[in-house]
């Protein structure tokens, strides 16, 4: 039995939710507080050294990191591309994500939550968070998704922070192309929203 490791408040666990849904994967859920600390307690961390979320344990075999989750479990599904290059290209936006979006959009948002004065930082996480934002622009100006133009992955990956935009402080009209694509995601069959 696959158990999943989920902290509703945190969007890269939303990823894992999501895909758990639409492809009807049978798990169990344990829910983490992280405001409490319960990514911190010793107990956990004796299970997942990474001591974060989302986390997935399948008859004892461990897996950290939200990109990663969501490769493996939709390897052999309509999600993932079963040629290599499909798969390369899954990666390099699931790459791209992990290092120019969710980190500034991430860090904004949750600067701006707790109300945190933090000018500089905020600063250089928002000049990141545009260029990502332009990156994705330009290409999804020319696609209907990330790769091969069919949902993957790829698309839940980036999803996660993009629609998290505007709590960043990013006006997400300025983005035609994201904003269709958007929409387009949330007619995907399972979809449901971030809490």
């Amino acid at each position: 039995m696959l158990t999943f490791f989920d902290a509703p408040v945190s969007a890269n666990t939303y990823k894992v939710r999501l895909l758990l849904k639409q492809l009807v994967i049978p798990h169990e859920v344990v829910r983490l507080d992280l405001l409490k600390g319960d990514a911190r307690t010793a107990e956990y961390r004796a299970r997942n050294p990474f001591g974060r979320v989302p986390f997935i344990d399948e008859d004892g075999f461990g897996l950290a990191e939200s990109n990663a989750i969501l490769l493996y479990l939709s390897r052999n599904t309509r999600l993932l591309p079963a040629d290599a290059r499909g798969r390369a290209l899954v990666s390099q936006w699931m790459f791209f994500e992990q290092n120019q979006v969710e980190i500034s959009i991430g860090i904004s948002r949750f600067l701006r939550i707790q109300k945190t004065e933090a000018p500089q930082v905020m600063e250089h996480h928002d000049a990141r968070a545009k260029a990502g934002l332009r990156v994705l622009e330009r290409h999804l100006s020319a696609h209907s998704f990330l790769v091969s133009d069919t949902y993957s992955v790829a698309d839940i990956s980036l999803y996660a922070y993009t629609h998290l935009a505007p709590d960043a402080g990013h006006d997400l009209s300025r983005y035609p192309a994201i904003t269709a694509w958007l929409q387009r995601f949330r007619a995907q069959p399972g979809w449901f929203p971030h809490q």
